[in-house]
């Protein structure tokens, strides 16, 4: 390497050294300074929800904040699905806070005096009365298995996507099987598995093709297809 060629490698060295010391300098006086400091933050207030996790971002350099400052907001909110922040500098926090959505409400008999719940998309169960616009599970008897409320999530979800009013639909679980009522119409579902396939079934007879009366499903020979043995009035 002659002289020149150690002269240009010189100066890249310090073009390189001093690019990083400018950047490291501007990173600290960013985080440093009082300008970029959190002191408001906009979010739509609900009496349902604690956002003392979030006023305590106050005083935060904004360029710290990140999903690991909303760990306690979630913990103290588990009917919330998501938080995103939008950061409008200097010292602006806009949030957009997603709830998850109730499913259905959910009574244990199992124990004395029985207990109501709501079942949130989430899998969050929380102790209310609420049973507006909801479809109402009741559990007779147990146990019940792993994955069970995640199968009621999906019924219920595959179920609205008919014309159904879900304040119509009654669910019971004796143990074994399970059983659906909407008006007059009662559906032996068997197993509570495979429970997005069987709310097809069951939402395209409530909804599109009623029978007042009783259905039973089944799978056919080779486990691929579910039938319907009707006996309507």
């Amino acid at each position: 390497m002659n002289y020149s060629d150690i002269e240009r490698q010189t100066f890249k060295t310090f073009l390189a050294f001093s690019a990083l010391m400018l950047t490291f300098l501007l990173l600290f006086f960013n985080l440093s300074s009082s300008v970029y400091r959190v002191s408001d933050i906009s979010y739509i207030d609900s009496e349902d929800l604690d956002y003392s996790s979030l006023e305590r971002l106050i005083g935060i350099s904004i360029w710290l904040v990140d999903d690991y400052y909303f760990q306690d907001f979630y913990n103290d909110n588990p009917t919330v699905e998501s938080i995103s922040i939008t950061k409008e500098l200097p010292n602006t926090l806009i949030t957009n806070i997603v709830t998850s959505d109730k499913i259905a409400i959910i009574e244990d008999k199992r124990q004395v005096p029985s207990k109501t719940s709501v079942l949130y998309k989430n899998l969050y169960i929380e102790r209310s009365k609420d049973t507006n616009n909801l479809a109402k599970v009741v559990i007779e008897n147990g146990p019940v298995k792993e994955g069970f409320y995640e199968e009621i999530i999906t019924f219920v979800l595959t179920l609205n996507k008919y014309s159904i009013n879900l304040n119509n639909v009654d669910i019971s679980f004796d143990g074994e099987g399970l059983y659906v009522f909407h008006l007059e119409t009662t559906v032996s579902m068997g197993a509570p598995s495979d429970l997005a396939r069987k709310a097809s079934v069951v939402g395209y007879y409530i909804a599109e093709n009623p029978c007042p009366g009783e259905i039973r499903l089944t799978y056919s020979e080779d486990g691929k297809e579910i039938k319907a043995i009707t006996n309507c009035k």
